[in-house]
């Protein structure tokens, strides 16, 4: 899509469907969700983020009924999320059969589809294996298996993992959306994850741009990511944070999101926004912006989101004046 035929987004932003109670994932009362979809219906919001219909961990409910349910209820709304942020396995450790990792990703795919969402967002590094899940971190598993095979056979394995989930979204018409987490986690950062879409070789599976995880602790800029993403960007998570202080900018090669992936709604930190909407022109991204942030604190809900969505608007014009 040319630059020009993109100047205003369609926004999507997140409301909370379900919880995890220490031990499952428990549903959320439609009463606690409901009111912030009507609130942004009548701000001309139509769009959702729906997270956590997981399959890495257990949940006090049928979830592929209770994703029927869901996405049947908002359609009636005139609602329909933009996409679900999901947790899923790409790929087993060595000696582990791969097709458990194969079903629970197309189980994912499933519960997109019945949520009538376009995109599932997943972390790309995460294994499965029930022996040694909770006692080893996905980023130590990786390192493990690069280690004892070599990366670029890890890589491979997963990459063969998301073309087949990528056969049964292609059929659905779901796209998979791997999320770059730069130093938080394994698998997600300019090195690898551009690397494993490619390997994935569908047209199913491409990028979830998440602009907190750039700014804070990638060695790519929120710009750069959307150049390398160009082509295959599918979905955004667009919120701020101050960019990277102390622990960011400390030369270990994993870091934790504690204290700076802030998670602030755009124009708190101190990411270019004007910059960044132009390079989503500029590479073709038709929307919808989805907002991993909510509205503009210490305000009433209503008054919170229609400052965050005039915020946004304003740097969309402020875009333009700056191209003319």
């Amino acid at each position: 899509m040319k630059r020009d035929a993109v100047r205003k987004y369609s926004l999507s932003y997140p409301i909370t469907t379900v919880n995890w109670n220490g031990e499952r994932v428990t549903r959320m009362p439609d009463e606690t969700f409901l009111p912030v979809c009507r609130i942004l219906k009548e701000l001309g919001v139509d769009r959702l983020m729906i997270t956590g219909y997981v399959t890495v961990e257990e949940a006090d409910f049928d979830m592929m009924a209770e994703t029927a349910r869901l996405g049947a209820l908002l359609d009636s709304m005139g609602m329909r999320p933009a996409q679900h942020h999901g947790l899923s396995a790409t790929y087993a450790p060595r000696g582990k059969d791969q097709s458990p990792v194969v079903e629970r990703l197309i189980r994912a795919v499933r519960y997109t589809a019945n949520l009538n969402s376009p995109v599932l967002v997943i972390h790309p590094g995460h294994y499965y294996d029930p022996e040694s899940w909770g006692r080893v971190s996905n980023t130590e598993m990786f390192e493990r298996e690069s280690a004892a095979l070599g990366r670029e056979e890890v890589i491979g394995t997963m990459a063969e993992n998301l073309h087949a989930a990528g056969e049964e979204a292609r059929k659905l018409g779901v796209k998979i959306a791997l999320e770059n987490v730069d130093r938080f986690e394994a698998a997600g950062n300019a090195a690898i994850l551009p690397e494993l879409v490619r390997r994935t070789d569908s047209p199913a599976v491409g990028f979830c741009l998440d602009s907190g995880h750039a700014h804070c602790c990638g060695e790519k800029s929120v710009t750069e990511w959307i150049s390398l993403m160009e082509g295959r960007l599918f979905t955004t998570h667009f919120h701020d944070n101050r960019g990277p202080r102390a622990q960011a900018a400390t030369p270990a090669k994993w870091i934790s999101p504690s204290g700076i992936d802030e998670h602030l709604p755009p124009g708190f930190g101190t990411i270019p926004w004007i910059d960044v909407i132009q390079s989503l022109w500029s590479a073709g991204f038709s929307g919808p912006v989805n907002f991993e942030s909510g509205a503009w604190p210490g305000m009433e809900p209503e008054e919170g989101f229609s400052a965050a969505i005039r915020f946004w608007r304003c740097c969309e014009t402020l875009a333009e004046k700056k191209l003319s």
